[in-house]
């Protein structure tokens, strides 16, 4: 008698319905983190295409664009950069042509004078634009163009996007100090007055 009494009470303790819910709760949970665990580790091929995009960033650090210019789209980038430095008392203009022509008119005692500036341009070294001058008109007046250079150096500043070299009379737009953006670099690839073709390559940092 005694330990029929004893069985119903170790059974009453244990309590089987209780014991299978801990454990399915205990099964629902160590599914849930096996799940959480999956979802949030990446996989190998994740981690290797982290590591070669880390790598390429590291190794590129800017991304380069090829930008296609016509003479009519040039003359208005450079026209924009000249009207911005313009001063009072002179004026230029730029056209491209057959050749490249910088026009300016300013005043010698107290009279409109213009002048035409006729220049060869080719890329330098640094993918900039080099004007070398060929020819130049004061007026109907042709003067070396040495002269209207020096001229031009010794009385107004046009930036730093212009340097002028009066020995070796040539103008060079400088594209980086044009451009003026920021981080972005400019940098001549062709320039082409026959085929009406210019090319730029811009390129532009990553970080």
């Amino acid at each position: 008698m005694q330990t029929r009494k004893q069985n119903k009470i170790l059974k009453k303790k244990i309590n089987p319905w209780k014991w299978a819910f801990i454990v399915l709760l205990a099964l629902i949970l160590a599914t849930g983190a096996f799940i959480w665990l999956k979802v949030t580790m990446p996989s190998n091929d994740q981690i290797q295409i982290q590591k070669s995009a880390t790598q390429l960033i590291k190794a590129q650090q800017t991304a380069d664009i090829d930008v296609s210019m016509n003479k009519e789209q040039l003359n208005a980038a450079i026209n924009y950069y000249l009207a911005k430095k313009e001063k009072k008392g002179i004026k230029y203009r730029f056209l491209l042509d057959k050749s490249a022509i910088l026009m300016g008119t300013t005043k010698i005692l107290g009279k409109d004078v213009s002048f035409t500036l006729y220049t060869q341009p080719k890329l330098d070294k640094e993918g900039n634009i080099m004007l070398k001058a060929k020819s130049v008109a004061i007026g109907s007046l042709n003067a070396p163009p040495s002269f209207i250079l020096g001229y031009i150096k010794g009385n107004y500043d046009l930036g730093q996007g212009v340097r002028i070299n009066t020995k070796k009379e040539t103008i060079t737009l400088d594209l980086n100090k044009i451009v003026e953006k920021q981080g972005l670099t400019v940098k001549g690839q062709e320039l082409d007055l026959n085929k009406d073709k210019f090319l730029f390559k811009v390129s532009i940092p990553l970080e």
